[in-house]
């Protein structure tokens, strides 16, 4: 049963057999609106002109998903400790993520996503039908998928379309629950936060949130016995929280301290412009959510309040410490929250003046759609695309196929050639131990015993610069074999640099493409 205020549900008289009748067609106008807007999500995730590479993320989070699977399966030895890095469990949808690679290679990885960011739609209308009905609720559904920042989630093979979806449906049920029967369904709403925490720590910050709104919604006609289940919900999702970590991994701990409570600024950046991104990437969606707030401002503010805070309550964390990185994916959790009031706006005007305000509604969510077009096409291709850099390194790399690699960024290549290289035989410019010794000493010695069998630099690190500055100004057992050009949206911005030991002769293996010898 459907309510079209945030209040409790209208107990309705028994339906004659046409009411029933209609009843069920609109469910089916409802859901064939959905599946369009379902197919227009995966329209806009796999349209053309995207990076069809991996993003460094993603080859890293399939890679070590194909390891956890090794390892629970087969036993396999992880030396990379990743619940040790992690800004989500990597037992949980890095292991989903490897599977969908398994059998549709990056694109299937990525089809996961997608599913996800599907199934968070449908916990945004599920929950605009709760507080604002059927019709508004589908509009704010439709507002929600055309974000640039949840299309963006939908494409990339990485952990936050799979928190956004346990996020909605959290919301929704909680909701739902209080409408109809005073959050007794509160077990399920800290499962699914619980869920939402495992796939991406940050994603804990929503629960606060889903217990207010559920308080938000049932204060008028439950009081205190819903403040009560809402601390049910809390304190439900902490034990199971708990008990899952003591029982499947500790080590996850030092993840969640090193990736979000305790977390290092990785890309500094200054508040204002942070803000700056912020108003530009959803900056419409609010401004709409505000202005349909206002509309039901004097009856139910609790509620209105509570969707608004949650819409700022990711970003306003990023803004407060300074940190950019992730931001364009973060933005997309608060939208969940605000969409049922931007559908609701759209309801309210269709209604009003339907002459005058429907090519104004379409106009909106026309702007909106080119907005989130734009921008999720500037998202999906802000890396450089390794294509071009893969057959050289095969067969650099076949050259001394046992040797240890030194790669700049090497997360996409590792994945990607994964049934080439050992896992061990990676190390990266992020940080390396060798003979006892830390960081540019340890590059210098092995660097000096012809350790590694390939090296490929792009400057983009410190320790990538530093290595490259190391080979150009002294004497070592490496010599520059290939220059590949990077290329970012069609412009060259520079080239990955691939050096092996002098004594290697590539001939042998395979001549490298023209384009690419130094």
């Amino acid at each position: 049963m459907t309510t079209s205020t945030f209040a409790a549900p209208r107990t309705l008289p028994a339906a004659a057999p046409p009411s029933a009748w209609r009843r069920r067609l609109r469910a089916l106008v409802m859901f064939v609106c959905l599946a369009l807007i379902w197919t227009g999500q995966v329209a806009l995730a796999m349209r053309p002109g995207l990076n069809a590479t991996a993003f460094q993320d993603e080859g890293l989070y399939i890679f070590m998903g194909h390891r956890m699977i090794q390892h629970i399966s087969q036993g396999a030895f992880l030396q990379e400790y990743p619940g040790a890095y992690f800004s989500g469990a990597p037992g949980f949808y890095p292991i989903m993520a490897a599977i969908g690679d398994y059998f549709g290679g990056l694109q299937g990885a990525r089809t996961v996503s997608l599913g996800f960011a599907i199934l968070a739609t449908v916990g945004v209308y599920g929950l605009g039908n709760q507080l604002v009905g059927r019709v508004a609720g589908l509009l704010g559904a439709l507002a929600f998928a055309l974000c640039g920042s949840v299309i963006y989630q939908s494409h990339l093979a990485t952990f936050d379309s799979t928190t956004l979806a346990f996020i909605a449906l959290a919301a929704w049920l909680a909701v739902y629950s209080t409408n109809h029967d005073g959050l007794l369904w509160a077990p399920l709403v800290s499962a699914l936060l619980t869920l939402a925490f495992l796939a991406k720590y940050a994603g804990a910050a929503y629960a606060p949130v889903v217990a207010a709104l559920a308080v938000a919604v049932g204060w008028q006609r439950l009081r205190w016995t819903i403040v009560r289940r809402a601390a049910y919900v809390l304190v439900g999702g902490l034990v199971m929280g708990y008990f899952i970590i003591a029982l499947w991994g500790q080590d996850l701990i030092r993840g969640i301290q090193t990736t979000t409570t305790s977390r290092i600024v990785g890309i500094h950046a200054t508040r204002a412009h942070l803000i700056g991104q912020v108003i530009i990437w959803v900056g419409p969606w609010l401004a709409l959510a505000v202005l349909g707030g206002l509309f039901r401002l004097r009856r139910q503010w609790m509620v209105v309040v509570v969707l608004l805070a949650g819409s700022i309550i990711g970003p306003a964390q990023q803004i407060r410490i300074g940190e950019s990185t992730s931001l364009a994916k973060h933005v997309a959790f608060g939208i969940i929250f605000v969409a049922p009031l931007v559908g609701d706006l759209f309801r309210r005007a269709l209604r009003s003046r339907p002459v005058l305000t429907v090519p104004l509604v379409v106009g909106v969510i026309g702007v909106l759609c080119m907005h989130g077009v734009y921008f999720s096409g500037r998202f999906l291709t802000g890396w450089e695309p390794d294509n071009n850099l893969r057959p050289v390194l095969t067969t650099a790399i076949s050259a001394s196929p046992h040797k240890a690699i030194l790669g700049e960024r090497p997360s996409p290549q590792r994945y990607e050639l994964r049934n080439m290289v050992a896992p061990l035989q990676w190390n990266d410019t992020f940080a390396f131990s060798y003979a006892g010794l830390e960081g540019p000493q340890a590059y210098r010695k092995a660097i000096d015993q012809s350790h590694f069998g390939v090296i490929y630099l792009s400057l983009t690190t410190p320790y990538g610069r530093y290595v490259h500055s190391y080979l150009t100004k002294h004497d070592t057992p490496y010599q520059l074999v290939a220059k590949v050009p990077r290329h970012l949206r069609g412009d060259v911005i520079g080239d990955w640099l691939i050096y092996t030991p002098k004594v290697v002769n590539l001939a042998g293996q395979g001549d490298l493409p023209p384009a690419s010898r130094p």
